[in-house]
């Protein structure tokens, strides 16, 4: 395209005798045109300039990574600089630029960072067995809220919050990404910049309002992308050598997490008003008030102050098994596991999550009835379930107990596993903060909820796969298949 425009500029050229109309922009923003004259070989594309630099002895390679303004990089394009970056000496100078030299060029620098991180293997941020201090009687938790100042200043949006639960190595991934933002700021914090047009969204002026926007809505992308990005690099090292056969995309790597997409679709580009995260109710509760034991009363302040991977702020953990679920219409009851039913003349059965007793009743129904054949038993649930002392538990968004996240829309067994395995740990972790119990919310037979507390042992959290694990372990006839694509 560059070279038929120079192949344009050159005809027009020829009949205006070998000069051009351009327009400039004057230092106070004024346009004027005037005629440019032309010299020999003096039209030349992006392309031919460097060449040009080449043939002059100057050690410099040139490379075109085509990229829509104020727009999120695509797939492919983190690919062709992971290619070019990764392919050059660590001595090698990178350099970065787009019409301005701020936003695609600040973003072009950021992944340079990461790339180059990573390729001298000082990305990793190390994991903590740490929760935090313990805090007392009036710390304070306002910048812990949900939509505080500071919170939104942290980049700790709805979509992103969501992608670091679901993402193993988000928590990190998000920790390198704000590092690397933080060292190429000198035109653009990215970070700042979502935040601004967050800030600019309420104004009378719609057409601004309707800009403000859909910035937001592509910086915030953009961001998210750049989480997803940095735990590709660091999980993904092959992709930093020269071709291997096997080498992972980030194009591929993405493709093969939809419930990413399905993130970014639902908690953004659906819904970007609701993305902002404003609230129309403002945090009444500034300091911890605590119980007589020390722990505070309140799920609300509990949830503000988490930062685990998958039980992180404005997360909570709800009881998953409740008796009003059950069908009054079945003709048989199994304790422990609502809903048990039999497919009349089949080896073929159905039951509600059950209690990890429910598992037990079920087996020993069945096992009692068709002579201890051996069970295979199939978990249909998409979204992360974890027992605490034998009872199910699911983890929900504090604003919203009773609905499902939406979030693990495609996501396979093994991540939803390991998924299930770091929850476990955010529990141990938060646990001993807590000397040794978790803050809960279980539901009544009427459809009310309220917070407890559960204490807990190591050996009282156990995942699915754990749960089966210790039932077969007993010497039960059972093996469990997760089935949630």
């Amino acid at each position: 395209m560059e070279s038929r425009l120079k192949e344009d500029i050159l005809l027009e050229a020829a009949r205006y005798g070998n000069k051009i109309l351009v327009t400039d922009e004057l230092p106070d923003g004024e346009m004027v045109d005037q005629w440019e004259q032309l010299m020999n070989d003096s039209v030349k594309t992006p392309l031919e300039v460097y060449e040009m630099l080449q043939v002059e002895g100057y050690l410099v390679d040139y490379e075109r990574v085509p990229i829509t303004d104020e727009k999120a990089p695509k797939e492919g394009d983190f690919d062709n600089l992971v290619c070019r970056i990764s392919n050059v000496d660590l001595q090698t100078e990178i350099i970065f630029n787009c019409q301005m030299g701020r936003g695609r060029t600040t973003t072009g620098m950021v992944i340079a960072t990461l790339v180059y991180l990573n390729r001298i293997g000082a990305s990793g941020i190390p994991r903590t067995n740490s929760i935090g201090k313990v805090f007392g009687a009036g710390t304070d938790v306002t910048n812990s809220m949900q939509n505080s100042e500071e919170a939104i200043r942290r980049g700790e949006y709805a979509v992103i919050r969501s992608l670091i639960r679901v993402l193993e190595g988000g928590v990190e991934g998000k920790r390198q990404v704000d590092k690397a933002i933080d060292q190429c700021d000198s035109m653009q914090n990215l970070r700042e910049a979502i935040a601004t047009y967050r800030n600019s969204i309420r104004q009378p002026d719609e057409k601004k309002r309707e800009a403000s926007l859909s910035f937001f809505v592509e910086y915030l992308e953009r961001y998210y992308f750049l989480i997803c990005f940095a735990v590709y690099i660091h999980t993904e090292r092959a992709a930093l050598r020269a071709v291997q056969s096997d080498q992972i995309s980030f194009c591929d790597w993405m493709r093969a997490r939809p419930e990413l997409y399905s993130i970014l679709r639902r908690l953004l580009r659906r819904d970007p008003m609701g993305a902002l995260g404003y609230s129309s109710v403002k945090p009444s509760l500034m300091k911890i008030a605590e119980s007589v034991d020390g722990r505070p009363c309140e799920m609300s302040v509990v949830a503000a102050v988490r930062n685990g991977e998958v039980l992180g702020s404005r997360t909570v953990l709800k009881s998953d098994h409740s008796p009003g679920c059950q069908n009054l219409s079945l003709p048989e009851r199994v304790d422990g596991a609502p809903n048990f039913r039999e497919v009349h003349g089949f080896p073929v059965y159905g039951v509600a999550n059950p209690t990890v007793d429910g598992i037990r009743a079920v087996i020993q129904r069945i096992s009692s009835s068709k002579g201890g054949r051996p069970v295979l038993w199939h978990n249909m649930r998409e979204e992360p379930v974890i027992y605490i002392n034998g009872k199910p538990f699911v983890l929900r968004e504090l604003e919203r107990p009773y609905k499902n996240m939406l979030e693990y829309t495609g996501i396979d067994r093994e991540r939803v596993e390991k998924m299930e395995a770091r929850l476990k740990e955010d529990i141990l972790r938060e646990a001993e903060r807590y000397n040794g119990a978790i803050m809960v919310i279980h539901e009544t037979d009427d459809g009310q909820i309220h917070d407890a507390w559960e204490h807990i042992s190591a050996e009282a959290i156990k995942t699915p796969l754990e749960v089966y694990k210790h039932l077969e372990d007993e010497g039960l006839p059972v093996s469990m298949l997760v089935s949630n694509n």
